[in-house]
């Protein structure tokens, strides 16, 4: 189906950017099933001018909802939904979407403000949600040389996180199943192709590492 027009609103005294706005809203299109699998959405130039903005915040928009895999953008086609099987997984993996809908009509129906209900959430998150997080499970695949114990001792004393480590002459069900667990694969370099292969998935998280200790690389493991 051609979508020329979608129904988004925004908001620019809100205190998230119109391009978060969007790209949310985006979500919830596809979540309530409005926009389907191989849906055409409008292109960059036509969705910048229906809603008044610039063309570079839809490009960003686009490009950031095809890392995440709900969009398609193809020469010739446009930019269009991602596939029906991309889809039910983006709602498997995204359960809360009912739990929003539902809290928020809660919250209207006692009168209270959404916004303010919603910003007071973000903020006790801030504040409290570190407790209540789950612990992430990070796997160090094959990882005997200095700068890959580097890695795993910082984060180990750096964060919470759950930390195993494997060797990839593992039997192959015993190293599928550790990934397959695990949030973070960290291997060294050269391990990197035989570890995507014995994964046998496009999703894996994984970070090779060389031999420097390059600490931009640990805050890119710390915040994945």
């Amino acid at each position: 189906m051609e979508h020329s027009r979608l129904p988004f609103k925004t908001d620019p005294q809100s205190p998230l950017p119109i391009n978060v706005q969007i790209k949310e809203q985006i979500k919830w299109l596809i979540s309530k099933d409005f926009l389907k699998a191989d849906d055409a959405l409008p292109s960059t130039n036509e969705l910048a001018e229906q809603l008044s903005i610039n063309r570079n915040t839809i490009q960003w928009i686009y490009s950031q909802l095809k890392e995440e895999g709900l969009l398609i953008m193809q020469k010739g086609r446009g930019t269009r939904i991602a596939t029906e099987d991309r889809i039910k997984e983006f709602k498997q993996q995204n359960p809360y979407f009912s739990f929003v809908e539902k809290t928020v009509k809660d919250a209207f129906e006692q009168g209270f403000n959404i916004e303010n209900v919603m910003l007071s959430g973000f903020a006790y998150t801030q504040l409290f949600g570190a407790k209540h997080e789950k612990r992430k499970r990070y796997l160090f695949i094959e990882c005997k040389t200095m700068a890959c114990r580097f890695y795993l001792d910082e984060i180990q004393r750096r964060s919470s996180a759950d930390i195993q480590t494997i060797d990839i002459s593992s039997p192959d069900e015993e190293l599928f199943q550790a990934i397959q667990k695990a949030d973070v694969v960290v291997t060294v370099n050269e391990m990197t192709e035989v570890v995507k292969k014995k994964a046998g998935s496009s999703e894996l998280k994984m970070i090779s590492v060389s031999s420097s200790q390059d600490v931009t690389l640990l805050f890119d493991m710390l915040l994945q």
